[in-house]
């Protein structure tokens, strides 16, 4: 199982209101299957959440996550949880592609690509 959400500081309480929010994802690492999703502030509740959401789903007792301690006190004992950079390339792509499809939703436009008025001629 690997856990590769959007680096953020870990909010106070007074800044659940505003900001930025992660999106969380687990994904079956032999299978590419996500398994669960979650999107909110970086608090131990949506860790909690996203753990929740992924149990019953997998019968995995590997978890790989980045370095944030929030993980610890929410997985079950009798799961070794693993910290490092274990399939970034993979997790950094699924992240760019999620970005690009909300620039898309928001702007219904390509994130990153050029205005088509200008470029045709």
């Amino acid at each position: 199982m690997v856990i590769r959400p959007k680096k953020q500081k870990h909010c106070q309480m007074n800044e659940l209101t505003e900001g930025d929010y992660w999106i969380g994802m687990t994904q079956a690492s032999s299978s590419g299957l996500i398994l669960a999703t979650r999107v909110g502030k970086h608090t131990d509740q949506f860790i909690a959440e996203l753990i929740a959401n992924t149990e019953g789903k997998t019968n995995c007792k590997h978890w790989y996550t980045d370095d944030w301690g929030g993980y610890e006190g929410v997985l079950p004992p009798e799961v070794k949880h693993i910290i490092g950079a274990y399939q970034t390339q993979h997790k950094e792509r699924i992240n760019g592609i999620l970005r690009q499809q909300i620039g898309r939703w928001h702007r219904r436009q390509n994130k990153f690509g050029k205005v088509w008025a200008h470029s045709v001629r």
